[in-house]
């Protein structure tokens, strides 16, 4: 988005080709509608609606209504509430010899190619888990998949399966993944293919390969990790579309008096620029940097010139030809005109999209 101070003054607007509301594409996403209530070892598929098992083993459904080990908020494996409603799954995402626990949930319709999309769902660790993952991941399939046991699905069995077209897609936690207090939210971007049906959770990886987190001795025998989830969202993203000759700012915090290193939010930004201008080609961009009046205005111009210049090398490195990239610095000469608006803000990138033929 567009910093505030910028669409209170120069009007700045990020479009989309299409309009939408938030609509979750998750079936069940957070496993209120179930089938019975759970009060012992079974198949959480045969408890909960529009989840499948894509190995041989199962989760656990925990739910307020169930009894003893597979209650909400106390049950085997530790105590925790529910995000919102009643229940929520559990996972075995670490243990001996490579077992795993997968569901595979389902979406309300394929996914439209080269859309972007945004998933996400909440985590917390159990209590009785000796270990906890630095990050997770999720695989989209175009086909349930069913591999008949229960050791890790790796990309190279998921391969093996006859039919079924697929990808993995890393997530981010906004916190600790040890955290067994509260709940940790992991989210993740994609472009989607055009197939996406299904979308399995779990870990991808064996035990070798599955980075732990704060682990400094031996992983032994009994050691174990176990999550619970809830609350799974997968929303539809407008698709970036830049007006020609309208000036937009670049995403990302204001630089500092002498910066000019692109921050995380920055190189976002420029990747979604990267993406729109490789579905242009007709399409050229002039990248302006911007800084405050504190000091030499020399010294000004020259620090502007190389916030510019770090736009344009990045997107350059992605694979933008050098012919469709032009950047200059303005210096202290552009402030942004409004009473309210810290000297911070004009330390800034602009830029703007033209047709290659009207340079």
């Amino acid at each position: 988005m567009v910093h505030f101070y910028s669409r209170l003054v120069l009007g700045f607007i990020f479009l989309s080709s299409i309009s939408l509301s938030a609509q979750n594409l998750i079936l069940n996403p957070s496993f209120e509608n179930y089938k019975a209530c759970p009060s012992n070892i079974t198949n959480f598929n045969t408890l909960v609606e529009d989840v499948s098992l894509p190995t041989s083993s199962s989760g656990d459904y925990f739910n307020e209504c169930g009894t003893g080990d597979f209650s909400v908020p106390e049950n085997f494996k530790g105590a925790q509430k529910a995000v919102e409603g009643k229940g929520y799954a559990g996972l075995y995402f670490y243990a001996l010899n490579d077992y795993r626990e997968y569901i595979q949930l389902n979406t309300a319709k394929t996914l439209r190619s080269k859309f972007p999309y945004k998933v996400s769902f909440k985590v917390s660790l159990a209590e009785a888990s000796s270990l906890a993952l630095k990050g997770m991941s999720i695989v989209l399939t175009n086909a349930k998949v069913r591999v008949p046991n229960s050791s890790a699905l790796t990309p190279s069995k998921l391969d093996l399966q006859e039919g079924v077209e697929f990808y993995e897609v890393k997530l981010t936690p906004n916190n600790s993944m040890a955290d067994t207090e509260g709940w940790v939210t992991l989210s993740g971007e994609f472009e989607a293919k055009g197939f996406e049906e299904h979308i399995i959770i779990g870990n991808f990886q064996n035990n070798n390969s599955t980075a732990l987190l704060n682990k400094t001795g031996p992983v032994l025998s009994k050691d174990f990790s176990y999550y619970y989830i809830d609350d799974f969202m997968l929303e539809e993203q407008p698709r970036i579309n830049y007006e020609k000759d309208k000036i937009y700012v670049l995403e990302r915090n204001p630089f500092e008096p002498k910066g000019y290193e692109l921050d995380k939010e920055a190189v976002a930004s420029v990747k979604k620029i990267f993406k729109f201008l490789k579905e242009n080609a007709e399409v050229q961009m002039k990248i302006t940097g911007h800084s405050d009046n504190v000091g030499n205005p020399e010294y000004n111009k020259f620090i502007s010139s190389l916030r510019a210049r770090a736009v344009a090398l990045y997107l350059k490195k992605l694979g933008i030809d050098d012919n469709r990239v032009v950047w200059e610095g303005a210096g202290d000469t552009k402030p942004l005109r409004n009473g309210k608006i810290k000297e911070k803000a004009n330390r800034r990138v602009e830029f703007v999209m033209t047709t290659i033929e009207n340079q």
